[in-house]
């Protein structure tokens, strides 16, 4: 199958390799897989297919300056602040659990954030176009230096992912790196919201 297609792109990006050495096998297999997407070489029709599904889902330029416009465009409501990345497997995986707790609590905003160089645009978008993602505001790093877009948000985060971070209605945050515990997300949704209801 030629590696340029856009279908063996992403079951790869969602279910990919692992060796007993962690995931060496899968970044080598990823960054080869790019460097595929990247050439004169791919047809024109993958191309088309993968900037076609990123239109389904609006992605918005995340700078330096991005985290305080989110934050301040919710003034005294809980929102939910969600880091990933196309070369994390678990945070692929998660995409479609954010879908879920968006329909079910749709007062507390979710707000994912692709940390990824921008020029992988088009594999972002395609990934979150294949979840129901209604509601939920999805937006991509636009600063090849991701550090200064890290730093705006929390000096204390080193570039983990999955990271996300919880802000209750005063705004005060409680990060979490590493997999999404759905049934403590689920309970910190749901006292957000009914504080919200009263």
């Amino acid at each position: 199958e030629n590696a340029c297609s856009s279908e063996a792109v992403l079951r790869f990006l969602e279910h990919p390799p692992t060796t007993a050495f962690g995931n060496t096998l899968a970044m080598n297999h990823l960054l080869s897989l790019f460097s595929a997407i990247r050439t004169a070489s791919c047809c024109a029709a993958t191309a088309l297919l993968i900037f076609g599904m990123a239109s389904a889902a609006e992605l918005r330029p995340f700078d330096a300056k991005s985290f305080e416009k989110v934050r301040a465009s919710r003034p005294g409501k809980p929102f939910v602040l969600a880091f990933w990345s196309v070369g994390c497997a678990p945070c692929v995986e998660e995409l479609g659990q954010w879908g879920v707790l968006q329909k079910k609590f749709p007062d507390v905003n979710i707000v994912l954030v692709a940390a990824d160089p921008p020029d992988t645009k088009g594999i972002i978008g395609a990934l979150l176009a294949r979840h129901d993602l209604r509601g939920v505001e999805t937006w991509a790093f636009a600063d090849d230096f991701a550090e200064r877009v890290r730093w705006s948000v929390d000096r204390t985060w080193r570039g983990e992912v999955p990271r996300t971070y919880f802000f209750d209605a005063a705004h005060q945050p409680l990060a979490h790196s590493g997999r999404l515990d759905l049934r403590r997300a689920e309970q910190w949704f749901s006292r957000q919201s009914s504080k919200l209801q009263r």
